[in-house]
């Protein structure tokens, strides 16, 4: 029965009982949670090759996460995300991800399958754009991926997966945020199915946040120019990453944001296990700014700007710009359609079928203020980053008698980017063009795929998963600067180059409620098209350089780890691995030699600079406490190293930036009645925003913090309709930097009602 049962299961059908394998085994399978993400097929965390974290809608709402990224960086061990989290207004901003000691892209982000990043930077800023009351549950894969699902799945895979109308259902939810996290927002959906097969979902949203004024600040380093004479007082003291005096003199004002997202989906069923479905979801969202603040005084009123010789407490601090106090880049916009259609079911003779068809098209610009601009207007430029992703797969898989289940499939993406920068004459109106166009960039990737994995039964205890992924890559594009620095145009014939990701994994299960698993993997990455042909742009004190001619990145990596299944839906896990870079991509940093740029004193160039080697450990636990109490926890050690550095800048030794050394996570989840309380706590440990690991200062402005943020939210259920919920965010108020410094505590209510 144990062997019908596994073949069954990798056909997409869970058991209902298990016969000779004991109480105890039956007990175990049906409490691990199901996930399809792991191997393409449905089955049990305990037979999956990977130690699969599973976050579903329950434990969303619970958490009071307001993003996607809001949970992952608190609930899965070794992941972190930098932006894109619930309390930032920068809702534009395309989060950093780092998982495995894996960051700058090599993880996988899919929503329903579908890969979340973009043709321009291959940023996920669509992570931003995913309605939280949608999410059905999101399945997190570590470890090399990409035999099953090509580019970027290097570190691990995401998958977000939408909810399936069952019923007929409606919800809407307000929301409502004060002090540093101040935000209004509201969420309706409606879902049916109906007895002819046919089921639909739609659903809406709005939000409007107010920014935090203090995020942004203006921090003066102290040096040796100027006299001096000009004292002033206000600011604080502080110091640059690098340790260098400095004060913190103003803030770049609030960042207010607005947003809002539609989606449709429709399907049919045409029996309990195959449906088609097809749908269409749109969000738009806009950043602006106000007014900057200065924190300097002389003789009792604000300090005229432009001043110099400016000094505080005989610190000099030389000459200080108005325009150091701009938000620069804002306003800025951002829209995205994603339109998408598959078939997932089994076909007559028994074989399961998938086929995922999905569309991106994304328009977004932001602005920059030119030589001559004052702060409400003047000359400036828009930055355009028109881009769209095709992505499509199709997968048969069926048995080979009893002990074999084989996965074959196919896959190709397409990745446009069409990146303009347009004069404009009001550098605050971005419809103010004057029609000159002062750079442009044009590129394209596609790859096209070919993949298979068979899951062999050996005996009783023992499942072994051989696979291997075939991908042909290429790409081509132009860029021309017709003004600033440097002039010129560099075209890039298309070429192309092919990797081949072959991955092999054991499960063994040692008894009915722990299984012993093992994998050995090889996974690349593909350059983003901005990483090839983007024009040079200037970024702080960097001028920022594309190469055409970059290869895609490899890895191989493996693991060790044991998972168990406790009463109660509860867990234990603990996960050694290990990463070998190879063709690492990076930026090659050199004094910068070009015509005068203001500010820039550095070259900050693509390139394969060499390779790297990252280790870690994973413990988590899931526990039932008592019937109204559980408690989860992890805890993540993660060592990433440049191991060899062909760039000649001195990055070898050097930890890979983004990647927090050690990580942490701790929550209490009580449930009584018709209250709910969810208390959480996480640790992110030392890491490093620059690529020579220069910045090791921590906890102040520009870098990153080593810091533990608290959490609480409580529910209670008023009826069968309605339910109220109240909670804070940064309960113990932690001043802590993500380069912006990040918001202190703040509240907020809810109001949902269910019908």
């Amino acid at each position: 029965m144990k062997k019908k049962y596994l073949r069954r299961q990798a056909m997409g059908v869970l058991a209902a009982a298990l016969a000779g394998g004991g109480a105890q085994a039956q007990e175990a399978e049906a409490l691990a949670p199901v996930v399809v993400s792991a191997s393409r097929l449905e089955q049990s965390t305990l037979e999956a090759p990977a130690a699969v974290t599973v976050i579903n809608a329950e434990q969303l709402e619970a958490s009071g996460a307001v993003r996607i990224g809001d949970a992952l960086t608190a609930q899965v061990p070794s992941f972190y995300m930098r932006n894109g989290l619930g309390t930032s207004t920068r809702i534009n901003t395309s989060p950093i991800v780092s998982f495995r000691g894996l960051s700058d892209g090599r993880t996988k982000m899919m929503v329903d399958g579908m890969d979340l990043s973009d043709g321009n930077s291959a940023g996920l800023a669509s992570l931003m754009a995913i309605p939280m009351e949608e999410v059905a549950q999101i399945e997190v894969v570590p470890g090399a991926a990409s035999t099953l699902y090509g580019s970027d799945a290097m570190g691990g895979v995401v998958n977000i997966i939408t909810k399936v109308p069952t019923r007929r259902e409606a919800k809407v939810k307000i929301s409502r945020s004060f002090d540093d996290g101040e935000r209004e927002a509201v969420a309706a959906s409606y879902r049916n199915r109906w007895e002819n097969g046919i089921a639909v979902a739609l659903g809406a949203g709005y939000e409007e946040m107010s920014g935090f004024a203090g995020s942004d600040l203006v921090v003066a380093s102290v040096g040796s120019s100027g006299t001096g004479a000009n004292a002033v007082q206000g600011g604080r003291a502080t110091t640059t990453t690098e340790g260098k005096k400095a004060y913190v003199i103003g803030d770049k004002g609030a960042v207010p944001s607005r947003a809002n997202n539609q989606y449709a989906k429709v399907y049919y069923n045409l029996d309990a296990q195959s449906r088609f479905y097809a749908g269409i979801n749109r969000s738009e969202s806009t950043i602006g700014y106000e007014h900057f603040n200065t924190y300097l005084r002389k003789d009792g009123a604000a300090l005229s700007l432009p001043a110099s010789n400016v000094s505080i407490n005989g610190d000099k601090l030389g000459s200080i710009k108005e325009s150091s106090f701009w938000n620069s880049s804002n306003p800025n916009y951002r829209e995205e359609i994603r339109y998408f259609a598959g078939f997932d079911g089994k076909l007559d003779n028994g074989t399961d079928l998938k086929v995922n068809l999905g569309y991106f098209d994304r328009d977004a610009y932001y602005v920059g203020s030119g030589s001559g601009a004052t702060y409400d207007s003047g000359p400036g430029t828009r930055t355009s980053t028109p881009n769209t992703t095709l992505d499509a797969s199709a997968q048969l898989g069926f048995a080979l008698g009893q002990q074999q289940y084989l996965i074959v499939g196919l896959s190709a993406n397409r990745s446009r980017l069409h990146r303009k920068v347009h004069q404009l004459s009001d550098w605050r109106e971005p419809s103010s063009t004057t029609g000159v166009l002062n750079e442009q960039s044009e590129g394209e990737s596609a790859t096209r795929s070919l993949f298979v994995q068979d899951q062999l039964f050996l005996g009783d205890a023992l499942t072994l998963y051989l696979g291997g992924r075939y991908d042909h890559w290429r790409t081509e594009g132009v860029s021309r600067k017709y003004s600033g620095t440097p002039v010129g145009t560099v075209e890039s014939p298309e070429r192309s180059e092919s990797a081949f990701s072959p991955k092999v994994a054991a499960v063994y299960r040692l008894t009915g409620n722990t299984s012993l698993r093992s994998s050995l993997g090889r996974s690349f990455r593909a350059p983003s098209n901005y990483e090839m042909y983007a024009t040079p742009s200037k970024s702080t004190n960097r001028l920022l350089i594309a190469d055409p001619g970059l290869k895609p990145e490899t890895a191989t990596s493996w693991d060790l780890g044991i998972e168990t299944a406790l009463p109660g839906q509860g867990s234990l896990k603990a996960t050694y691995y290990r990463t070998e870079l190879q063709d690492m991509i990076y930026r090659k940093l050199s004094p910068y030699t070009g015509t005068p740029i203001a500010g820039v004193d550095t070259y900050a160039t693509m390139t394969n600079a060499g390779e790297a080697r990252i280790k870690g450990l994973e413990l988590a636990a899931e526990l039932p406490v008592t019937s109204w109490l559980r408690a989860s926890a992890s805890y993540t050690w993660t060592d990433s190293r440049i191991t060899r550095d062909e760039s000649g800048t001195g990055l070898e030794g050097k930890r890979l930036r983004y990647v927090p050394k050690n990580t942490a996570f701790f929550a209490l989840d009580a449930q009584w009645q018709q209250w709910r309380a969810y208390l959480s706590t996480r640790y992110t440990g030392l890491q490093y925003s620059k690529e020579d690991n220069t910045d090791t200062v921590k906890n102040v402005f520009g870098g990153v913090s080593k810091y533990w943020l608290t959490n609480l939210k409580v529910s209670y259920r008023l009826d069968q309709t309605f339910t109220a919920s109240a909670g804070i965010n940064n309960l113990f108020d932690k001043t802590y930097y993500e380069y912006y410094q990040m918001p202190g505590r703040n509240a907020f209510v809810e109001l949902t009602a269910s019908f």
